[in-house]
């Protein structure tokens, strides 16, 4: 089984790097591991600082990010990022997976600039089609 360390990028040939931002290390073994079968690039974060700085860094393609996350919390981190100087990465898609699903959590996520929400249970089959969709929009099949 393949560890996915923090931070760590994890290669693949196909659309943008995607920055998976969760803290339940099963949860984010399998979005890393789902999206790796379909030769898309990953790094993973645990927290929302490292996070934040890992988009700085790495700056991919889209973030899958959590809401419930340790040192800054998903609307933070998706704030932090809307509110970047630098408009290519203020405008990096977010989309947020979050056990928070009550109409007014959504709401709250979408208000704060994220592109998609999925509230737990989720499908992550549906998850890694919305991100493969939302990447091959990027490359201008849209």
């Amino acid at each position: 089984m393949m560890q996915y360390s923090e931070g760590r990028m994890y290669q693949g040939q196909g659309p943008g790097m995607v920055l998976v931002v969760e803290d339940d290390e099963d949860i984010a073994h399998l979005l890393c591991y789902s999206l790796r079968k379909k030769m898309v690039p990953v790094a993973v974060a645990h927290d929302g600082l490292t996070a934040f700085a890992l988009v700085e860094q790495l700056r991919p393609a889209l973030v899958l990010l959590d809401v419930m996350l340790p040192r800054l919390d998903g609307h933070q981190v998706c704030r932090m990022i809307r509110a970047h100087s630098d408009r290519d990465l203020a405008e990096t898609p977010v989309v947020m997976l979050s056990a928070l699903g009550a109409p007014e959590d959504i709401e709250k996520g979408m208000g704060l600039g994220a592109n998609a929400y999925f509230a737990k249970p989720y499908s992550v089959k549906d998850v890694v089609v919305a991100t493969m969709e939302w990447l091959g929009d990027e490359r201008g099949s849209r």
